[in-house]
């Protein structure tokens, strides 16, 4: 069996169960991992400060690598180790855009997800789903407008889009493939995240195993979604969820369970501990 070094794992849909909790067979396996010096790294389109209170009160995690890879941060301090980010004039330009389309419009900076107040009473409308409103209101925080906490010398992590009408999301699609400087993935099939160009979960796990002292041949990565295709190709060992999309399952090592099943232990056992 190839050693594992590092367990890089995406959390909704992965990780986490459907309502955002950590199983006690998962919890389990990764405390097991740990316990033998394996590093336990979420790799998340989230932001660091929205992410669950499950995952930032474990114990055994030290680094995260945070909103689609534009940052990795340690978990303990909250101090950034890296980062790979949007400026602000690219940013401004497609925050405009997407409020003129009349869209649900989120930007993560400095580990927190900022959005505008006025989308709160109209969450439903505006494409998010009924399940997930109470979890968002208490991950984001409001403004009136985005230049309340950005301006000239601010770096963006990520922008999310949401979208009600899918017809909207194939404009702003086209538009957003126009744009040179960014970098564009899913998560969800009614949203589109936007980070700088060549910014990824994949690309920053690899910074972050150089700084671990190992490399992605020994890095086993799980996920389920779009965003997370980059890590599994680049990955040693890649797992896809069986309740993921066709394209993460595709040319995988394995496909475990599904993320209500104990997946991730499942694949955990099976190709990292011995």
């Amino acid at each position: 069996m190839k050693k594992i070094d590092i367990i890089a794992t995406d959390l909704d849909g992965t990780l986490l169960t459907d309502d955002k909790q950590i199983s006690d067979g998962n919890r389990r396996a990764l405390e097991k991992a740990a316990s033998e010096g394996i590093y336990i790294v979420p790799a998340t389109g989230r932001a660091l400060y929205t992410m669950p209170e499950c995952v930032m009160e474990l114990n055994c995690i030290k680094y995260a690598v945070t909103s689609n890879g534009a940052a990795i941060v340690n978990m303990k301090t909250g101090e950034v180790l890296y980062k790979n980010q949007m400026d602000y004039l690219t940013a401004e330009k497609i925050i405009k855009y997407g409020l003129e389309m009349d869209i649900m419009v989120e930007v993560f900076t400095n580990g927190r997800a900022y959005t505008l107040k006025r989308y709160m009473t109209e969450l439903v409308e505006y494409g998010v789903n009924p399940r997930f409103t109470e979890w968002l209101k208490d991950t984001r925080e409001t403004v009136e407008s985005f230049p309340d906490i950005l301006n000239n010398d601010s770096t963006i992590e990520n922008i999310n889009l949401i979208f009600s009408d899918m017809d909207k999301r194939d404009e702003m699609r086209k538009y957003l493939l126009a744009c040179p400087d960014v970098e564009l993935t899913n998560s969800i099939v009614n949203n589109l995240e936007v980070g700088v160009k060549n910014c990824s979960k994949g690309a920053t796990l690899e910074i972050l195993a150089e700084m671990l002292g190992t490399d992605m041949s020994r890095v086993m990565c799980l996920g389920d979604n779009d965003n997370d295709c980059d890590m599994l190709k680049r990955a040693g060992i890649s797992i896809g969820m069986e309740n993921g999309q066709d394209c993460v399952k595709h040319g995988v090592t394995y496909v475990a369970k599904n993320n209500n099943a104990d997946g991730f232990a499942e694949a955990v056992y099976k190709f990292a501990l011995e």
